[in-house]
């Protein structure tokens, strides 16, 4: 039985044919640089690279749909909540001014859209008590008013659009509600409250980057009940410094790296000794990279659990040939005298100096001499940490004449890339330096994401496909017409589908990794060049990866999924606007959209779905208890009717 009798475009005329019936020694540390690979084997902490796949994984979930991109036309009349960083907004003078002014964007932004604007935030009692702005919701609101020169309603109570009056909902104002911090839902990552805070939200702006790492019900759980979740200004210029720290076309590289806890930094600090071309180690770390190459060191500044983790740091540089520095002078302290400092010879020190009273305080004037000498070999400088040995800040210096060193590089073409208070700071005040750094002060997030560990507050926004997916080595020939299965699952359907028609292309779109990897591998074998599956959550991520197709768009099926009726808001969650608009953009007119379900009000639901938000586009073709049109039958479908149930179908046309 044939579907439909489509004839192809002039691009794929050879193609031209009805609609198929669908029936040891120890190693040096100053060595001569070289580039190597990235995947080197000593780093046990990058994920484990999918060699089946055309898609590197490895960031792919950094990779989002931001404001700037998101249509602004989609923005009038909806309702958006942003969930901001307190801390940005109140602090407008120095180094963060610019990060305030992109935070400030995204609110005029959506506003001038016309959209309906509901900002929530958070800040701890110390905050509270040194900060008179924040005394109550009612201050926080007229100091906000104050900056966006716009009225900003402070509302109590839970925070969602239900809890404001009905004046206050249909006024052109932006509403402000209480401190997060006040509910336990939140950091709890709470689905109750997480569903509270989206109740009349149909978009959600995340705008507090310094929240990455963490879950929390503003930043995470609401996802899940949003038509669409977007990165805000503030938000992307951040995520694009965590991009730039792995970007390494700028050879060479090299990363000055300070603080202490060698352990818990391993993993970072493993990786980029894979992707540089050379590290100094400043601040107690040195002290670790010292005793691992036998340079003798006082017991008490060593941390005794590290000594494998730094002898594999120390083996994955003379692997790649790459030098590893560490300070040859220090500032220390007499602990006898808090006023008596002194300068040393870091071999002198730590061969006995230590035991005498005096305490390594900061790098000395000879390893900063050292430093300015190296740095003007490299184009790109990456500076994380401090470089003092402890929290005393009266007695670093060394920080602040690092900064105008790399002040100085910055004017020599040299890319510099500051992280961490400490590093930020030292560059604060300088003139021209803005436009010359990268800057970030979550230090801890990019730590985390030095780790290799995905942060969940990137990871639970939509995702976007900024870079090409490489088709032509996905397809055999990309001018085929492509067939698209959301919630592939195993796959034998698709796989059964692309055997019995080669002059189509057939893509599986499902969520769970494990099951994509086993049939990227099972295609793999087979030599098919006419399959494909990805793993992503098409909801959000369907017309990014689509759009690149060069051939068109032909079908679109969505089989049995599952319903969720212990909640009601959870039933067809895949089925959602988002995804409705996209494929009746994308789908090629008298393009079809099957849908199917063993539950007879889930495929109602779908197909509802479908009808309202399908921009008046969509047709029903053909209906109620139809036969399935393919030939073909999934695993559930086939266990459906072996019981002798129902199956239900519907077949949409686009017009």
């Amino acid at each position: 039985m044939q579907v439909c009798g489509v004839q192809l475009s002039s691009a794929t005329s050879r193609w031209r044919e009805s609609w198929p019936p669908f029936g040891s020694q120890r190693p040096l540390c100053r060595v001569q640089c070289c580039q190597v690979p990235r995947s080197t084997g000593n780093v046990a902490h990058l994920q484990k690279e999918d060699k089946y796949s055309c898609v590197d994984r490895s960031t792919s979930y950094l990779h989002v749909q931001t404001l700037r991109n998101f249509p602004i036309e989609k923005l009038y009349g909806e309702v958006v909540l942003v969930r901001l960083d307190s801390v940005l907004l109140l602090d407008p003078l120095g180094l963060s001014s610019c990060s305030l002014k992109r935070t400030l964007s995204t609110i005029k932004y959506l506003y001038k859209a016309g959209g309906k604007v509901l900002l929530v935030t958070s800040w701890d009692p110390v905050l509270q008590s040194v900060n008179p702005v924040l005394k109550s919701t009612e201050s926080f609101a007229d100091y906000m008013s104050s900056l966006l020169q716009v009225k900003v309603i402070p509302v109590n109570g839970v925070p969602c659009l239900t809890s404001c009056k009905k004046e206050e909902r249909v006024q052109n104002d932006i509403i402000l509600f209480e401190n997060l911090l006040n509910f336990r839902g939140e950091n709890a990552n709470c689905n109750d409250f997480s569903q509270k805070l989206a109740s009349g939200a149909a978009i959600f702006v995340n705008d507090s980057f310094s929240l990455s790492h963490k879950i929390r019900a503003s930043t995470v759980g609401i996802t899940r009940f949003c038509y669409a979740s977007l990165a805000g200004f503030h938000f992307e210029e951040e995520l694009m410094q965590l991009l730039k720290i792995n970007d390494t076309t700028r050879r060479p590289y090299i990363a000055i790296i300070g603080g202490s806890n060698f352990l818990r930094k391993a993993p970072a600090l493993h990786l980029l000794a894979s992707q540089c071309d050379g590290l100094f180690l400043v601040g107690k770390l040195s002290f670790q990279i010292m005793n691992g190459l036998g340079i003798p060191v006082s017991s008490c500044l060593i941390e005794k659990n590290a000594t494998k983790e730094v002898l594999q740091l120390i083996e994955i540089a003379h692997n790649r040939n790459i030098p590893i520095y560490y300070p040859t002078d220090l500032w220390c302290l007499n602990s006898n005298n808090n006023e008596q400092l002194e300068i040393f010879d870091s071999a002198e020190l730590l061969s006995g100096l230590i035991s005498l009273g005096w305490t390594p305080v900061d790098i000395g004037p000879s390893t900063l001499e050292r430093i300015s000498s190296l740095l003007s070999s490299y184009k790109k400088i990456l500076w994380i940490g401090p470089t003092s040995f402890d929290l005393t800040e009266e007695f670093s210096v060394g920080a602040t004449q690092l900064g105008q060193i790399l002040n100085k590089a910055s004017h020599n073409s040299c890319d510099i890339i500051l992280v961490g208070g400490a590093a930020c700071k030292a560059v604060k005040g300088m003139s021209d330096s803005s436009s010359q750094y990268t800057a970030s002060e979550n230090e801890s997030i990019v730590w985390e994401f030095l780790k290799g560990r995905i942060l969940p507050g990137i990871a639970a926004l939509d995702k976007s496909y900024p870079y090409q997916i490489p088709w032509d080595d996905v397809f055999s020939d990309t001018t085929q017409p492509l067939f698209v299965d959301i919630g592939s699952g195993n796959g034998l359907f698709l796989f059964q589908m692309a055997r019995n028609w080669e002059g189509l292309n057939f893509l599986g779109l499902e969520m769970n990794e494990k099951l994509v990897v086993r049939c990227l591998q099972d295609v793999a074998s087979a030599g098919k060049r006419n399959l494909y599956f990805l793993s992503t959550n098409a909801t959000s991520t369907f017309r990014s990866i689509v759009s690149s197709y060069p051939g068109q768009l032909t079908l679109v099926s969505i089989q049995c999924p599952n319903p969720d009726f212990n909640k009601e808001q959870n039933r067809w969650r895949m089925v959602r606007r988002m995804l409705v608009e996209a494929v009746a953009d994308l789908l090629q007119v008298n393009g079809k959209i099957y849908l199917q379900s063993d539950v007879e009000s889930v495929l109602l639901g779908m197909k509802e779905q479908f009808i309202s938000h399908g921009k008046g586009q969509l047709v029903v073709d053909s209906d109620g208890r139809m036969e399935n049109p393919f030939g073909v039958v999934s695993d559930w479908e086939r266990h459906v009717l072996a019981r002798g149930a129902p199956m239900y179908r519907t077949m949409l046309r686009k017009v």
